[in-house]
């Protein structure tokens, strides 16, 4: 059917060129031809594990001050200049780097080139700056010791890192307080140099000279390189217990990891890998999906300058320890003993390999993979060189590193509930730590139709009709050999009542169990070796299923995507172990004073829909579903709901529709009928407190709002846009200004029956009621003063700005489409979205303005009274 959906003429290919320009200054070109969207990076190797003992944290506040100006842009002017155009900047500290960047619209990278080395190259550190950014910190610092997950961390660190890496990259509360401008720019001159240094510019890079000649008119200054000692995991073996305001367990295994190109780096990476990664590894299978003892279990290695750590991680019920402790031995004796299967090698293999096919998805992920390169080893292709290692490495490398690996001293990290009682854990863990090393001493070692419907603003992507009720929306990208592939069927939470609150939410969790003629354990083998992803979604108004995976795979991906959605099994056992999971994360979240803030905040803007209850229901609830039952709804919904089927990839179009009409097949048509929205019967002016024994008070300040489809609903998206990023005058003010919190942010719900708005602030206890009024007071001004027309504009330019850089890879255009396609509002829905901001009045947005933000807000607190 002669219709052509993209231009399939020679493409110059991407290129990348590393150069040491006239200013001296290492730089690496990233050229990638037609490509929207750029990025900006500076890598520094200098980071916490440098510090001495009276500046530790140092250098993650140096990160902080950097964002603090230039004499050209002063303050917030440099977040302000970047945000204007769409970008945005951000860093990040290390234990052994610092990274700074931009992302930006191609058509802008000149800009943020200037922005971004005016910014390392002349900062300002002004000492008036220097107290508010203490504090700052200082609540970063709290959040962490709030985290479970993040103080578990800094408990790890504290028994089983040495040297540098011992203290937390934040740094102390004594240190944090007392950081001085001179200690800034000490360790700045000391390893802020071009000896550490690289940058980088990524992207549609025509005009290079200009760009370079850019660079060269920046200088850095001279230095020398940075020395990192070897990172060695503590000699004497240890075990920590704590306790934290949780309801699981968590118990990280930690052991010693060569260098990360060490000659058996490669065979020990794999091992851990096979035992720990993915639902198809042994310790998932034996911990997770055979006995539900644990809740999950991962397995990864971190690696630094010279030296690492492998990490296993398991959470579950603390009462399981012991079960736990005796599976895991049983099932690592078991792969010592007899080894690995050469299937469960080519799947890991298979994984590392593709994830850098993935990675060339986005500009900017493929820029930071080379920019890590350089700061983990000074050679911007060590990750390539690292993958060769993992494809040549064979079945004796792995079980080799195996061995390796549990014959060096283990570290014991255990996070408990608050009032466990932790000397019975310590002794079973120290007995596990003795079996350990017993056992691996002892073990032996083994030998289609034509398009119904095209875009007026994407040339490359169609959608069609099936047959009557299923849609395929298709869009082709050629850039790379990949593809997903979505389903949707109306459902999800809006289809709910009381009665039935979280049944999509398991049924979501469960379709990928396993289908008709194939097994769950079969499924998932399959998946797992050809580096693909299969996964149940559920939201507010749509559930259905996900399938990343290469294209030369399809075939094959198809058969089981199609084979889960008409046919799931919803296995008994599975359907326990699901529920269990939900559980406990219920019970979880009782003690998180952030989600139950939102819960209580949805549930007075949400009153009385569908909305205002938790997408995973309640425990009572979950008791009444059944396997049968879930089964049943499944099915009433692929008989009768519209069903959008979505492929992005770089197959041709009658390729694909050939495949899915015939998988498709068994399937009747169906009318597509409009459903009538329900409008909640939203409260406002209540004011609610939780209590939670807390460093901070989580603090939302909101009301209801729109729908999607309504002009309000995008001037909200708008002003939302306003007071985000780094230069809004709410994370000015709230945060620079006056240090009341770490972060600070607008939230914006945009559904399809109901909308709501709000800032949210996680302040010290202490400054509870500061935030609230410096909140107060913002949004007294937005509903008296308005903004300004130029304002206004800039909101504009900064929305297409983030719009060209949020939608690049498969993924980001399948969510984009279909949703629109499915609920009826066509395929360029969002794209008029997008025209009516541009064209939106001034005069009408400031009229809105006055109309909302006089609104009697809801405030929610969570935190110590």
């Amino acid at each position: 059917m002669g219709v052509i959906f993209y231009d399939d003429s020679p493409k110059e290919s991407m290129k990348i060129d590393q150069v040491k320009l006239d200013n001296k200054l290492q730089t690496l070109f990233i050229h990638s031809p037609g490509c929207s969207a750029g990025t900006v990076q500076v890598w520094f190797r200098a980071g916490s594990a440098l510090e001495e003992k009276d500046n530790q944290g140092i250098a993650h506040f140096l990160e902080h001050m950097f964002f603090k100006g230039t004499p050209t842009r002063p303050g917030p002017q440099l977040a302000h200049d970047i945000e204007s155009y769409g970008g945005e900047v951000n860093a990040f500290t290390s234990f052994d780097y610092t990274c700074y960047y931009i992302n930006t619209p191609s058509l802008f990278l000149d800009k943020s080139v200037d922005i971004l080395l005016d910014m390392v190259a002349n900062p300002l550190f002004i000492d008036d700056d220097i107290p508010a950014e203490r504090q700052v910190v200082f609540e970063e610092y709290r959040r962490a010791l709030d985290n479970p997950s993040q103080f578990n961390f800094i408990k790890l660190q504290d028994s089983t890192f040495t040297g540098g890496y011992k203290h937390p990259i934040l740094g102390r509360e004594d240190t944090i307080l007392n950081f001085s401008r001179q200690q800034i720019k000490s360790f700045r001159e000391s390893y802020y140099n071009l000896e550490n240094a690289l940058f980088v510019v990524a992207g549609d890079l025509k005009n290079r000279e200009a760009l370079e000649a850019k660079i060269n008119s920046f200088r850095l200054p001279q230095g020398k390189k940075s020395d990192f000692g070897p990172f060695v995991v503590n000699p004497d073996p240890s075990v920590n217990v704590h306790e934290k305001d949780i309801r699981q367990a968590t118990l990280t295994l930690c052991l010693q990891s060569p260098e990360y190109l060490g000659p058996t780096a490669a065979g020990q990476d794999l091992a851990i890998n096979c035992l720990a990664h993915g639902e198809t590894s042994r310790f998932y299978q034996a911990l997770v999906a055979k006995t539900s003892l644990c809740n999950g279990v991962a397995g990864s290695s971190m690696y630094f300058a010279h030296g690492g750590v492998h990490m296993l991680k398991m959470s579950f019920p603390v009462e399981n320890l012991p079960k736990v402790s005796r599976l895991f031995m049983e099932t690592l004796r078991e792969c010592l003993e007899h080894g690995f299967k050469s299937d469960e090698l080519t799947k890991i293999k298979n994984q590392y390999i593709s994830s850098k096919i993935y990675e060339r998805e986005s500009i900017e992920s493929f820029a930071f993979s080379l920019g890590h390169g350089f700061a983990q080893s000074g050679n911007i292709h060590c990750e390539d060189d690292f993958i060769e290692r993992i494809r040549t490495a064979g079945i004796d490398d792995v079980q080799r590193g195996l061995g390796e690996i549990f014959t060096r001293p283990s570290h014991f990290t255990l996070q408990v509930p608050k009032g466990t009682k932790t000397a019975p854990l310590t002794r079973e863990l120290k007995r596990w730590q003795k079996e350990l090393k017993a056992s691996v001493s002892k073990a032996k070692r083994p030998a289609t139709r034509a398009p119904i419907g095209t875009s007026s603003h994407d040339p490359a992507v169609v959608v069609t009709e099936l047959k009557p009720g299923i849609t395929l929306v298709y869009r082709q990208n050629k850039l790379t050999p990949t593809f997903v592939m979505h389903a949707y069927m109306k459902g999800g939470q809006s289809f709910e009542t009381p009665k039935t609150a979280g049944v999509h939410h398991l049924l979501g969790r469960l379709l990928t169990y396993g289908y008709k003629g194939t097994g769950y354990a079969k499924l998932k083998t399959e998946l797992e070796s050809l580096s693909s992803s299969l996964n149940g979604f559920s939201g507010k108004n749509a559930y259905g299923l996900t399938l990343h995976g290469q294209t030369k795979d399809f075939d094959k991906l198809s058969a089981h995507f199609f084979g889960t959605l008409l046919h799931p099994e919803v296995p008994t056992k599975f359907f326990a172990h699901e529920r269990k999971v939900i559980l406990r994360a219920l019970d979880n979240q009782k003690e998180d004073p952030t989600k139950q803030a939102f819960k209580a905040f949805y549930r007075l803007v949400f009153n009385e829909h569908a909305y205002a209850m938790d997408l995973a229901g309640t425990p009572a609830t979950l008791k009444t579903f059944t396997p049968a039952g879930l089964k049943k709804l499944h099915n009433a919904h692929l008989k009768n709901s519209h069903l959008v089927v979505t492929y992005c990839g770089d197959l041709d179009f009658s390729v694909v529709q050939n495949e899915l009409q015939d998988l498709l097949a068994p399937l009747p048509s169906r009318k597509v009928a409009k459903r009538a929205a329900k409008k909640p019967k939203s409260l406002r002016g209540r004011a609610e407190h939780l209590e939670f024994k807390r460093e901070q008070t989580q603090i939302i300040i909101g009301a209801p709002a729109y729908p999607i489809g309504t002009n309000e609903e995008l001037y909200l998206k708008m002003i939302t846009a306003h007071l985000s990023g780094q230069s809004s005058e709410l994370f000015v003010e709230v945060r620079d200004r006056q240090g009341l919190c770490y972060s600070v942010s607008p939230v914006h719900v945009s559904a399809l029956e109901a909308g709501c708005w709000a800032i949210y602030i996680g302040a010290g206890h202490d400054k509870t009621e500061a935030a609230v009024a410096a909140i107060t007071r913002i949004l007294n001004a937005l509903r008296d003063e308005g903004i300004k027309k130029e304002e206004f504009e800039r909101i504009k330019t900064m929305i297409d700005g983030q719009n060209l850089l949020g939608i690049q890879t498969n993924e980001d255009y399948a969510q984009f489409y279909s949703i629109p396609v499915l609920h009826g509002l066509g395929l360029d829905y969002p794209h008029r979205n997008n025209d009516a901001i541009r064209s939106a009045s001034y005069e009408d947005f400031q009229k809105f303005l006055r109309k909302f933000f006089g609104a009697r807000w809801n405030i929610v607190k969570a935190g110590p009274r």
